[in-house]
């Protein structure tokens, strides 16, 4: 078996336990040449790790994670997303370290049911994989998730239904709106 299997297990089925020095991170996007900016709260870091990244003091400081070569054609990190950074050692003056775990759902959850998971970030998971711990079961956000497909065009009728309206039809649109719109009725009076 390859390096790459065993890899893939291990990121798929691997436990984290974030520290001090391996906290949990926030990924707040690509920059290139697999450098990942990340948002790191200053209370979960240990004080000479914030002292050396976080000059100013701020309770939350970015830096830049790298992706190790061992992941770089298995995991896809996504804006948004969290995973562990090793912040023990900087890397260079701009890097300030590397992605020990891309987490995933099952792992988030895992972490959230020991009481791992950083209460700073309860609220933001929730918007990020679209959950809501407030929300009811039947309310108006269920509604909203089961609208459909969320890349069509969504045509709102606004007159009601007592009113019939012979125009309803003309104004719906029909195909492929990146096409050019070839009128049926000018094609069948040239034929005959």
């Amino acid at each position: 078996m390859g390096r790459g299997k065993y890899t893939t297990q291990e990121a798929l089925e691997a436990q984290p336990e974030p520290t001090a020095t391996c906290p949990i991170v926030r990924v707040l996007g690509p920059r290139g040449q697999n450098l990942h900016e990340v948002a790191v709260a200053s209370s979960l870091v240990s004080p000479e790790i914030n002292a050396r990244l976080n000059a100013d003091a701020q309770p939350w400081f970015t830096t830049l994670a790298q992706l190790p070569p061992r992941f770089r054609s298995i995991l896809w990190v996504r804006r948004g997303s969290y995973v562990l950074a090793d912040l023990s050692d900087q890397l260079t003056d701009k890097i300030g370290g590397e992605i020990a775990m891309v987490l995933l759902a099952a792992q988030v959850k895992r972490l959230k049911q020991t009481g791992q998971w950083p209460s700073l970030y309860a609220d933001k998971w929730a918007e990020i994989s679209g959950h809501s711990s407030h929300a009811q079961p039947g309310s108006e956000s269920d509604d909203q998730d089961a609208q459909g497909n969320p890349n069509r065009r969504v045509v709102d009728d606004e007159s009601s239904d007592s009113e019939p309206d012979s125009d309803s039809d003309d104004m719906l649109p029909r195909g492929n709106p990146n096409r050019r719109v070839i009128d049926d009725e000018s094609s069948d009076a040239s034929s005959d």
